[in-house]
């Protein structure tokens, strides 16, 4: 089983899927398909994560590697890549996020 995410960037006009499973070494698969080529390139380095780099955000791989990469400082992409990870992991319930559909970022005036 695996737990998948999709990224809507609408300020940028690209999305991203998500794929995340678990393995068996109870480390974390990474998949991402992106129309975006910064995140085609971001996703090079996060094709595997460890229970470590979804808890331990100052030396977490995916926090690292953002930082590292040519990608916009409000691109959620990271967040959605943690997001599926804690959902694979059982840190978050698939059912409530099936439940609220969506975690969104809104303009307010």
């Amino acid at each position: 089983m695996s737990s998948k995410v999709r990224v809507n960037s609408n300020v940028c006009n690209k999305t991203s899927t998500i794929e995340v499973s678990m393995n068996e070494n109870c480390g974390f698969d990474v998949h991402i398909e992106s129309e975006c080529q910064n995140i085609r390139r971001f996703a090079e380095f996060v094709k595997e994560l460890s229970m470590d780099d979804l808890t331990d955000k100052k030396n977490s791989l995916v926090i690292k590697t953002y930082q590292e990469q040519e990608m916009s400082a409000n691109c959620l992409v990271p967040a959605g890549i943690l997001t599926a990870a804690w959902m694979e992991s059982g840190m978050i319930s698939k059912n409530r996020f099936k439940a609220v559909e969506r975690n969104c970022v809104e303009y307010v005036e």
